[in-house]
């Protein structure tokens, strides 16, 4: 079984403040009325893991720069931290660090590309999974594919085409992907076959570099970090050993200004540079927020066109019974199929205005996101610079200490002995400090190799295992559809029959008819729902899942109504019920005695995303909540600060 991914904080890094969502094991419900931010955090998460863009929520825009996310990758921990607004810039990517409990300073930048760039965000979740670099389809398989099938977003939940199953082109890699996930596909285990051979060559390469550095600091005499650690305890003992003696030949006399008082001018100047460089930092912090702003504003212009270029034709193509946005019913008219306005194809030249208009904006937005990066690196600079000053600063508070405290006395020879002595035992400190830099380096390098046989050695036995445990097609379909029709059942589908899903196509069937072809919204939505669920939760040998699922409105075209048969408050709730089940697991008798019961897998992380919630959900499961109006205890939404926008 590949590694699983856990969701464990999902941060917007803000100008005022920042917004954070922090998930948990098992069920994550999360609610609140329309328009404040509930689907915003699933697109977030989607946005980090890759997405091409995101939609431009005027609140994030206004006050939001970079979205950050916490999680795991079976026991690894990472960060990614990825700028809103400006899509094409790379990704940062921390690790965390089990000795220290913290997150590395060092970070990488992974480019959001075909995990064919080995530098890709997607090829490296891939990796961290387990998962080779696979073609199918001709294509690069990528995270993006595995990731269809761990979030359902609230426009595709009733979707009469969910997996694009309909669309040729967009479908070509769809079921290859299934078969991945759980461990069908052919061509898999030759994959990793070769991915265990490279993996070896990339070993027995970081071998000889490690050998050749090591050399190298032999030859220039830097020590191991172990002799290091000795050599700095033993210049600290000489430290303390000439203080002593400083202190004891000690004797009354009359302390001398004039030998301080060019250390104080030093310290002084030093002082007024830290000053300086602080306010020339913070500055610079307010005109880079200055032009996140700009950064963001251009972005949502530039949407707001290419959407009246485009979006409103294929818009109009779709028949929409209910509002996208509140899900009430819409009254049909003959222009638009959303506000009934009278639809007018644009001129020739209001075509050229507005693409004359997107080419400007484009322009300034590169042109923003140049200035963004150069001042990024600017303030970089200012703070290296000031970490120096502090350095030099702290130096000559130390030497000027020296002097105060224990300079004055008729043996004054002996003492300007000592002070001398110190100082070269303080610069021999630092010297080992800086050379402490170069053996972490190394020892990076170390790390990495140890890393690396860590993943041959899985990716070793990942393969042993798919060719003892590997299960057939059939079996897995067979257990697929039995579960996949007993989700049905708990969640009470109104004259349930013939439900499976079908093995040629991997879709679901219910009724004996395809899914799209039902004929009621909340028919899709319940059967949307199933589909994913049974994929996510059924326990294979070696799976590939993320081991999360997030479903956007379930309770899309349900609720009550009692001239339809899927409009039942009942149905809702035994939907939510059964969620709370398989994250809240007691087993009955019947259930254990049940041996044709597909093994589900308990591990799940699910994030269910809701207007509103049942009184008898558990209220740990309950991880954030929204009124929509902020006057009580509860937030407006997950931007909290709407009144300051």
């Amino acid at each position: 079984m590949s590694k699983k991914i856990f969701l464990e904080k999902l941060t917007l890094i803000g100008f005022r403040k920042n917004y954070d969502v922090k998930f948990k094991e098992g069920l994550n419900f999360i609610s609140g009325p329309m328009a404040t931010g509930k689907s915003s955090i699933a697109e977030m998460i989607n946005y980090v893991f890759g997405s091409e863009d995101h939609k431009s929520y005027i609140e994030i825009r206004k006050s939001c720069k970079d979205v950050e996310l916490d999680f795991f990758i079976g026991d690894s921990k990472f960060k990614l931290v990825r700028p809103l607004f400006d899509f094409t810039r790379p990704v940062k990517l921390y690790k965390w660090d089990k000795n220290k409990l913290k997150y590395e300073d060092d970070f990488e930048l992974l480019e959001i590309d075909t995990p064919s760039n080995e530098n890709s965000l997607s090829a490296f979740l891939l990796r961290e999974m387990g998962l080779p670099n696979i073609k199918v389809a001709n294509q690069s398989f990528s995270f993006r594919d595995i990731l269809k099938y761990s979030y359902v977003k609230q426009s595709d939940i009733d979707s009469e085409n969910m997996l694009m199953e309909e669309s040729w082109g967009s479908s070509l890699k769809r079921k290859p992907t299934f078969e991945i996930i759980f461990n069908i596909y052919n061509e898999l285990l030759g994959e990793l076959k070769q991915e265990l051979k490279e993996k070896k060559e990339l070993i027995n390469n970081l071998q000889k570099k490690k050998e050749g550095v090591y050399e190298f600091l032999k030859d220039i005499d830097i020590l191991e970090e172990k002799d290091y650690l000795v050599e700095k305890n033993n210049i600290k003992t000489q430290l303390e050993e000439k203080k002593d003696k400083l202190q004891a030949i000690k004797s009354e006399g009359k302390f001398e200004d004039e030998l301080t008082m060019n250390l104080e001018k030093e310290i002084g100047k030093y002082k007024e540079l830290i000053e300086i460089k602080e306010g020339e930092i913070l500055e610079k912090n307010k005109y880079m927020e200055k032009l996140m702003l700009l950064r963001n504003q251009y972005s949502s212009e530039i949407q707001k066109i290419e959407f009246i270029l485009e979006g409103a034709v294929v818009l109009n193509k779709y028949d929409f019974e209910v509002c996208p946005s509140c899900l009430n019913e819409l009254e049909h008219n003959n222009g638009c199929n959303l506000c009934g306005s009278k639809l007018e194809d644009l001129s020739e030249e209001e075509i050229k205005v507005f693409k004359s208009e997107l080419r400007r904006l484009k322009k300034k937005l590169k042109k923003i996101g140049e200035q963004i990066e150069y001042n990024e690196i600017l303030l970089n600079d200012y703070e290296v610079e000031k970490r120096s000053y502090n350095k030099q600063l702290l130096f000559l508070q130390r030497e000027i200490d020296h002097l105060r405290n224990n300079y004055i006395s008729p043996y004054i020879e002996q003492i300007e002995q000592i002070n001398y002595e110190i100082g070269n035992l303080n610069n021999d400190l630092e010297q080992l400090e800086k050379n402490l830099v170069i053996i972490s380096k190394f020892s990076k390098i170390s790390q990495k190799i140890l890393e690396e046989e860590k993943k041959h050695e899985n990716l070793k036995q990942r393969m042993e295992s798919m060719e003892k445990e590997s299960l057939s097609k059939d079996d897995v379909m067979k257990s697929l559809t039995k579960l996949f029709n007993d989700i049905l059942i708990k969640f009470s589908f109104p004259k349930l029959s013939e439900a499976f899903i079908k093995e040629s196509t991997y879709i679901p069937f219910v009724r004996g008819v395809k899914y799209n072809k039902l004929g009621s919204g909340g028919a899709v939505t319940m059967t949307t729902m199933a589909y994913f669920l049974s994929i996510s939760l059924l326990k294979t040998p070696n799976k590939n899942h993320p081991g999360f699922l997030i479903l956007d409105s379930p309770r899309k075209n349900l609720g009550a109504d009692a001239n339809d048969e899927f409009k039942d408050e009942e149905i809702f709730n035994s939907i939510i019920k059964y969620f709370i089940s398989i994250t809240h697991p007691q087993v009955s008798e019947d259930e254990a005695d049940n041996e044709d019961k597909p093994e589900i897998d308990e591990n799940i992380q699910i994030i269910l995303i809701n207007n509103g919630f049942p009184d008898f959900l558990p209220p740990e499961d309950l991880v954030k909540v929204f009124d929509g109006k902020g006057t009580g205890n509860l937030p407006y939404g997950l931007i909290d600060d709407i009144e300051n926008l």
